[in-house]
């Protein structure tokens, strides 16, 4: 947000109408904590403000890049906050969409990866249809054949301490669920994804163990799409 603003921290912080600490400890200092969601809707509310002033050709495109996660998340409440710059949010996911991947995809996949969130439905894992998912990111080598991968999008705190707020977790159909204590995202056929570590499966049943809430969860076969093993994890600011 500071690339694209062009505004120190403690600039960014005073134009969203915060104290210069709220960004500046959270930038220089080890604490053990993310920018709540009314920060971080603060400031990504006053960054579409100043995009809005800008042509769409002086848009950093990496910073886009790396905001790319949150825009999804926030778009909603951008929108309340500042409704006059919906046009910007179209500007800045065309900008996105846009971009050249540089690495050709490797065996047919495709050169992006689609970003969904806990909550998004319309899509079909197994059949690889992605053509919803509300936003795509670069794709990581690692997944470069595989056509069907994933990355779902941690939108809160829910999931701390294993996962933070703004990490991407990336799932693959392609992996076999074997091993013990691997996390998994189950699609269940009505829409939407759980996150949570396998406890035991067959084929009736998956148990998995999350964190919001804290149990032990059994989930009908029946009534999901697919299990898909987390293969990699890709961390707020990393």
């Amino acid at each position: 947000m500071m690339a694209l603003t062009g505004r120190t921290a403690s600039g960014l912080a005073r134009a969203a109408g915060l104290t210069p600490s709220t960004v500046n400890r959270f930038m220089h200092k080890p604490v053990r904590h993310t920018l709540s969601q009314r920060t971080m809707l603060a400031l990504m509310t006053e960054t579409f403000l100043t995009l809005k002033r800008q042509p769409q050709v002086h848009f950093d495109r990496a910073a886009l890049a790396d905001l790319g996660p949150a825009i999804s998340v926030y778009e909603n409440g951008i929108l309340e906050q500042a409704p006059d710059v919906q046009s910007t949010i179209v500007q800045a996911k065309t900008a996105l969409a846009s971009e050249v991947m540089t690495d050709a995809p490797a065996r047919g996949a495709p050169s992006d990866l689609p970003v969904l969130l806990a909550s998004t439905r319309d899509i079909n894992v197994q059949s690889g249809d992605f053509a919803r998912a509300p936003l795509r990111t670069s794709r990581p080598s690692f997944l470069g054949a595989d056509a069907r991968a994933f990355a779902l999008l941690m939108p809160d705190e829910s999931m701390m301490p294993r996962f933070d707020a703004g990490d991407m977790l990336y799932a693959s159909p392609a992996r076999a669920l074997d091993g013990e204590k691997i996390d998994v995202v189950a699609e269940r056929l009505e829409g939407g994804f759980v996150v949570g570590t396998l406890v035991s499966t067959n084929n009736d049943t998956v148990r998995l163990a999350t964190l919001s809430p804290r149990t032990r969860e059994t989930l009908a076969r029946a009534k999901l799409r697919g299990v898909y093993r987390v293969v990699g994890v890709q961390r707020l600011g990393s």
